[in-house]
Order: structure tokens, then C-alpha cells, then sequence
């Protein structure tokens, strides 16, 4: 946690305050801004705090006059009414602390504003027709093969045999085509 200064919870959007109804399994989402020591937050603070606060949360870093936008997934336990189960996180890039801030989108409930705010932070469009839980599977989808892409492009500079660079080159071939789809 060397990269945390101070973490605070700023406030929470719940029926009370944003004047929507609770949905199920979205009741209030809670927004904590993190300040920052450095320009980057492991994943496993984000995840510590996201398992100690049984609601959605919309993380705020913020660095050196920059804010960024952080939040993941987080749905109630099929399996344990007490748990939750926390995606990858979606991050928005970084953007100068005074930029103009966006509404709330017009939604129904509180499950929908949860959904909006995490669509606008996903690396990739949703499609039409495609669930909130299905755009999280593709992004995993994506960013699993993105790793594997990264790996195999390692191996091929260190690959000394001619024959096995061509072979590594072609499975990162077709690697890519099948990453293409994904970011559509």
C-alpha cells in the first residue's frame, strides 16, 4: 500500500440521494476517492477495499492534479447471500483534475446507473442485445488473450531457430484474429 496516500469515502449514490429506486442486488453505490503516491494503483487495493464494502463501488484516484475513474463488476453470490463476486476492473484514462464532469445518465433504478457508469468505463462497446455480465466476459475474454498475445510476442524475439519463429508467428496470427472480434 506504498502507492496510497489517504483514502476516503466521498459519498454515496443511493435512492435517497439520486432519487431512483434500489434494484436488486444494487441498493446504493458507494464512490472512494483514493489520492495517490504514484501515477498507478495495484489492483489489490482496489480489490481489498471492494471485498470489505458489501456494494458497488466507483473508485476516484486521483495524482498530481489527474483523476482517473475505477470500478469493477461487482454482483451478489449466487452460491452465499453474504458474498460478492468482483470482476477485472474497468478504468477510464487519465484526465486533468478540473475537466468538465459528465451528468448522471437518465436511467430507471440504480441497477441501470451502475450499469451506464461501468459501460462508459469498459475498454470496449457494448453490443446490442449484449447483458452487463456478457461485456465483462468478453473483456476478460480479451484482456486473457491480449496476455497471451504479449507472451508469445516475447518468445518469438528471444526464439533463436528461424523455423520456430515462423511457427510462433503464425499462431500469433491467428491469436489476433481472435482478438479482433473481441474489441467490437
Amino acid at each position: 500500500m506504498q502507492e496510497v496516500e489517504k483514502i476516503t469515502w466521498a459519498y454515496k449514490l443511493s435512492p435517497e440521494s439520486v432519487n431512483l429506486p434500489a434494484s436488486e442486488g444494487v441498493q446504493e453505490i458507494q464512490i472512494i476517492k483514493i489520492t495517490l503516491r504514484t501515477d498507478d494503483c495495484s489492483v489489490v487495493v482496489l480489490q481489498t477495499i471492494d471485498r470489505a464494502i458489501p456494494s458497488p463501488i466507483l473508485f476516484v484516484l486521483e495524482f498530481g492534479g489527474r483523476v482517473r475513474y475505477a470500478a469493477a463488476y461487482k454482483r451478489p453470490s449466487e452460491a452465499d447471500s453474504g458474498k460478492w463476486v468482483v470482476s477485472g476492473y474497468f478504468q477510464s484514462e487519465w484526465m486533468a483534475e478540473e475537466a468538465e464532469k459528465c451528468e448522471l445518465p437518465v436511467v430507471l433504478n440504480m441497477g441501470a446507473l451502475y450499469q451506464a457508469i461501468l459501460q462508459n468505463l469498459s475498454p470496449v462497446p457494448i453490443r446490442v442485445e449484449e447483458s452487463l455480465s456478457d461485456l465483462v466476459e468478453r473483456v476478460d475474454q480479451l484482456h486473457l488473450k491480449e496476455r497471451e498475445a504479449d507472451k508469445l510476442t516475447i518468445r518469438i524475439t528471444k526464439e533463436k531457430q528461424f523455423n520456430r519463429r515462423v511457427e510462433l508467428n503464425r499462431i500469433l496470427n491467428k491469436l489476433k484474429l481472435k482478438i479482433e472480434p473481441l474489441k467490437r
